[in-house]
């Protein structure tokens, strides 16, 4: 079941997220805690008053499997809004990882729709292997072509 990660819910989606982080190398940052946490609890707020963001879960047997949250940007070449996908997590440990994204992604992209919304964007942190079957996955099932991305450090 999907629904939305609300004040209360916030807690689950901390753990799931340290879960997460120490199971999987994420490149291209150092870890701030509590800049992430600030930064999603700030997406679970403004998801109450705006449909330009978004804080969803799955749910198996009242037990978070997995999350996405999401913002939108605005782009300066054409003027339109984009949701940008800033977190899909799951458990590594769950055997339907590919249902769980697919639900949230599907849930997704019927908020854009009902919201007027036409684009989405999805980067990946993760090594080029998991990224790009992130990636492949996004496109095969939502129309969607991966872009190279590319963060440094100096």
């Amino acid at each position: 079941m999907i629904k939305r990660i609300l004040d209360n819910d916030v807690f689950e989606a901390i753990k799931l997220m340290n879960k997460s982080t120490n199971d999987n190398n994420y490149k291209g940052y150092e870890r701030n805690e509590s800049a992430w946490i600030s930064y999603f609890l700030s997406l679970v707020q403004k998801q109450k008053e705006s449909p330009h963001a978004l804080v969803i879960g799955y749910y198996n047997d009242n037990k978070l499997k997995g999350f996405l949250s999401a913002s939108t940007f605005n782009n300066y070449y054409n003027n339109e809004w984009i949701m940008d996908v800033k977190d899909c997590i799951v458990d590594k440990d769950n055997t339907t990882n590919g249902l769980i994204v697919r639900a949230l992604f599907d849930e997704l992209m019927k908020h854009i729709k009902e919201n007027g919304g036409k684009y989405w964007r999805a980067d990946s942190v993760q090594d080029e292997e998991h990224a790009l079957k992130y990636g492949r996955f996004l496109e095969k099932h939502y129309n969607g072509r991966i872009q190279i991305s590319v963060r440094g450090k100096i």
